[in-house]
């Protein structure tokens, strides 16, 4: 009896790890993520619209998402407007610590019909299968 109690107990503590686990595993898990003025550079929080020729949305995998399911990272404006967005698939060789990037050019980052900036706080967002896996906020000012 006194083992069937230790067993129970050493049982029920395994049960939210295999629960993260699976969860984190299903969409994946991101252990850091950034927007950069290069690829895979420094992270910025503010960008001067002028001075930006293009910006890179960065996501480090923690824990990669199940192969073969569908990928995004949408950048939005202040509004919440869609602004861009670069379509893709979660793949087999992504492992721990693979990063996943899209930049956009600083065309995105102006209104289309004045040509002004579009100042205020932007998001880069993962999405994987539908569900919002990470984001990023950064500001774009004048």
């Amino acid at each position: 009896m006194r083992r069937f109690v230790v067993l129970s107990i050493c049982l029920l503590a395994l049960v939210p790890v295999f629960s993260a686990a699976q969860a984190a595993g299903n969409k994946g898990s991101i252990s850091k993520s950034w927007v950069s003025r290069s690829s895979g550079g420094a992270r910025e929080k503010s960008f001067s619209a002028k001075g930006v020729k293009k910006l890179y949305a960065n996501f480090i995998w923690k824990v990669p998402a199940t192969p073969g399911q569908a990928l995004a990272i949408e950048w939005h404006d202040p509004s919440g407007t869609l602004s861009a967005r670069w379509p893709s698939k979660t793949i087999k060789s992504d492992k721990a610590g693979t990063r996943l990037f899209s930049w956009v050019g600083s065309g995105v980052l102006k209104d289309k019909a004045t040509g002004k900036a579009r100042t205020g706080t932007w998001r880069a967002v993962l999405i994987v299968g539908g569900k919002t896996v990470s984001t990023s906020k950064f500001s774009v000012v004048k």
